[in-house]
């Protein structure tokens, strides 16, 4: 009988490529979590991003829908009225509490903060019967829980006509913050 010594080569070699095959799992599995990570955290920003306008949207509807609404705001003089938009009860006075969520998950809450900026004489004419009324809203969308660091906050300008002196207007004639011609 002939013996040969054999030197373990093959099981070495199945060890590595073992190896090599196990650190690729690791490395994968790394990457999809980080990916998953990635597409989280965007479509939170996302989420966030359209709380604010859903914010600014119900402002601007309101706007539309009642001028006793836009009266209300043109007779603060400029000081800002917060306006919290939640799934049970609309577009409501005041800030949002952690009860006043946006969503089916009660994550998201949604506040604007608008105020009246000026009113001028409308361009093209030489009327001043009618005058641009013009806001300004701030939109902010950011989720309840202190886990989830996502807020947005967006912009907007708005404008109403209007006549330039009952609807809009103070009787006093105390709102006149004419800009331009």
């Amino acid at each position: 009988m002939n013996l040969k010594q054999e030197s373990g080569a093959a099981l070495l070699i199945a060890l590595l490529i073992l190896l090599m095959v196990t650190l690729m799992g690791v490395s994968a599995i790394k990457s999809g979590l980080f990916h998953e990570r990635m597409a989280f955290n965007a479509q939170a920003d996302e989420m966030a991003f359209h709380a604010a306008e859903t914010a600014i949207g119900g402002v601007t509807g309101e706007a539309q829908r009642n001028s006793q609404f836009v009266s209300d705001l043109v007779s603060l003089k400029g000081t800002a009225q917060v306006h919290c938009v939640s799934k049970s009860s609309g577009l409501a006075d005041g800030a949002c509490d952690n009860t006043d969520t946006l969503d089916e998950r009660a994550s998201l809450l949604s506040e604007s903060s608008s105020r009246f900026d000026s009113k001028r004489v409308l361009l093209a004419s030489d009327v001043e019967y009618f005058k641009d009324f013009v806001f300004e809203s701030e939109g902010n969308g950011r989720f309840v829980q202190a886990a989830m660091p996502f807020s947005r906050t967006n912009f907007q300008e708005w404008r109403k006509v209007g006549p330039s002196s009952g609807q809009f207007s103070d009787e006093n004639g105390l709102l006149d913050y004419s800009v331009g011609p």
